[in-house]
């Protein structure tokens, strides 16, 4: 535990009145984040797919949400025991 002379961040709560799209409307810096549902893809092609990530993701470095996505995952899948059985127990 660092000592108490050891400068911390302060924890500051957003303000519930907080305007995101204001703030992403006047400034530069941010965007929205492109959200698709997956009904959308299921009508495309993997190749589509694919250039859709080359170009979003890898190519501008921007995130990528596929709503509806998890709904088609096996739960088992990331959970404790998974993650556990996967990459062991140790605390890093």
């Amino acid at each position: 535990m660092p000592p108490h002379s050891h400068p911390q961040a302060q924890f500051v709560p957003i303000s519930p009145d907080f305007d995101l799209k204001a703030l992403v409307d006047s400034s530069n810096n941010f965007d929205f984040v492109t959200r698709i549902p997956l009904s959308v893809l299921n009508n495309h092609s993997s190749h589509q797919f694919e250039a859709l990530v080359l170009n979003q993701v890898i190519r501008e470095g921007k995130p990528l949400v596929i709503e509806g996505w998890a709904e088609n995952l096996d739960p088992a899948v990331f959970s404790r025991k998974w993650l556990e059985d996967t990459l062991g127990s140790k605390r890093w």
